[in-house]
């Protein structure tokens, strides 16, 4: 394969791998072990074949002799992606489909030590030291198939990860890919997010201040506290949950809002009920900050099938007392302004930010959580959209029963709102300190809406 450049956002030092696993049902008489396994080497096959740099990894090199500055490529390293396999089906302590269904799937005994091949961040553990662009790891359990896909963040944000995962489910089916895909797939990464002209970078003043949440400032000379013990765990929202929620909501929208979605309508919600239950620990003047990740195709004019990283942040801030006594509706208005095409700067912020990275050097001044307090703010990504249900790779399981971010290193205040169930369900991963979590379970105000899954 020809080396890949990666986009100017996948310059930034995002080197984790973010995962997520489909839980199939097997019964005795489907699909054997071995032919599953057949049909996904030949997906991966295909895939390749169409997207060769899926089967590549991620390297850092000097652009040229002389030059300290550095950049992130895709090149070769093995003839398909890696296809990890691990058969516990015969092993009674490890969990069986029935008893993962019986339990709704939870976080904890989908940990990733067991479904995956190496942690989300790295050093923790792994199969092998190179990067992977894109690996799956197939796990038989008793009556069941865990399927779980890792991306590496720097080549593929979350709606291009899912992108990805759905054409691996194409190829596995002997499905041919259309134009649209295979050029959008393998367009050239390096000018996909254009650049502010002089004007405007003039105009927009010091991108520093304008990029304030995304600037790493300099590390205190203090020594950092001990980190509290976090624990990560879902909680359901049901269908009927959420209309709720979002007619809650809706009773209470500022005038220049003309609608929100169900997703700003929960987001809203587990920001608030959050902050509520913190309250016994921090200030009511306390600031808080939520940082809502962003598909930012749309604005862009990138196309909805390119498969790399075009993410940014919204950030929304209140001060606790404000966030938890304020109505709903005016959370989600505030959430629902980030989109609106007459106000928003996602278009301007996100070339901002590529043009400060393509100025400069050090491209890890940057990070989308740099000034979060993870005591008392939240960061959020939904994944609500991703298609996974629909996907069944052609294995002759049908689709999904179950899909869901592995547990993995505690990060206090990472929030993952998980792809809707068939049934309009989605579930919460969400990760707090141990004394946040306990107080959340009993929030009599969050569990009117939302079920743990324990």
């Amino acid at each position: 394969m020809n080396e890949v450049v990666l986009d100017i956002l996948g310059q930034q030092s995002l080197e984790i791998f973010t995962q997520i696993c489909f839980c199939y049902s097997m019964g005795e008489d489907g699909e054997s072990k071995d032919e599953i396994l057949e049909t996904l080497r030949k997906g991966l096959e295909r895939l390749t074949e169409g997207f060769p740099w899926v089967a590549g990894q991620v390297v850092n090199e000097k652009r040229e002799m002389g030059d300290a500055t550095c950049v992130f490529k895709i090149k070769t390293l093995e003839r398909i992606p890696r296809l990890i396999v691990k058969d516990v089906s015969d092993q009674g302590s490890i969990p069986s489909m029935e008893e993962l269904r019986r339990a709704s799937f939870p976080m904890r005994m989908l940990d990733e030590s067991f479904v995956a091949p190496r942690s989300t961040v790295p050093g923790i553990f792994s199969e092998s030291s190179d990067v992977p662009v894109f690996i799956l790891q197939a796990t038989f359990i008793k009556n069941g198939l865990l399927l779980t896909f890792l991306g590496q963040h720097q080549v593929m944000d979350g709606t291009g990860q899912a992108h990805v995962i759905s054409l691996l489910s194409k190829a596995c089916r002997g499905e041919q890919f259309t134009r649209e895909e295979l050029e959008t797939g393998n367009i050239d990464r390096e000018g996909i997010i254009p650049l502010l002209t002089e004007e405007e970078n003039t105009n927009l003043g010091d991108l520093h201040q304008r990029l304030a949440h995304q600037i790493i400032l300099n590390p205190s000379s203090s020594s950092n506290p001990e980190p509290p013990q976090c624990t990560w765990t879902c909680f359901n929202f049901s269908s009927s949950s959420l209309n709720k929620l979002k007619s809650l909501a809706s009773k209470d929208l500022l005038s220049s809002t003309s609608y929100i979605t169900t997703d700003d309508a929960l987001t809203a919600f587990v920001w608030q009920s959050v902050s509520r239950i913190r309250l016994s620990r921090l200030s009511p003047n306390k600031n808080t900050t939520l940082a809502r990740a962003v598909n930012v195709r749309p604005y862009l004019n990138v196309p909805s099938t390119y498969p790399g990283m075009v993410q940014n942040m919204t950030y929304n801030d209140f001060t606790i007392s404000q966030l938890t006594t304020i109505p709903l509706g005016i959370i989600a208005s505030q959430l629902r302004s980030n989109f609106d095409p007459k106000i928003s700067t996602l278009n301007q912020d996100t070339r901002a930010l590529a043009t400060l990275l393509d100025n400069t050097k050090n491209k890890s001044i940057t990070s989308f959580t740099a000034t979060l307090d993870f005591s008392s703010d939240i960061a959020l990504s939904s994944w609500v959209k991703q298609n996974s249900y629909s996907l069944d790779f052609g294995i002759g399981l049908y689709n999904p029963e179950s899909v869901r971010r592995p547990q993995f290193t505690p990060v206090e205040s990472l929030m993952y709102l998980l792809p809707k169930t068939p049934n309009g369900d989605v579930a919460l991963a969400i990760c707090l300190r141990d004394t946040d979590m306990s107080l959340l379970k009993s929030d009599e105000q969050f569990i009117k809406y939302a079920t743990h899954i324990t």
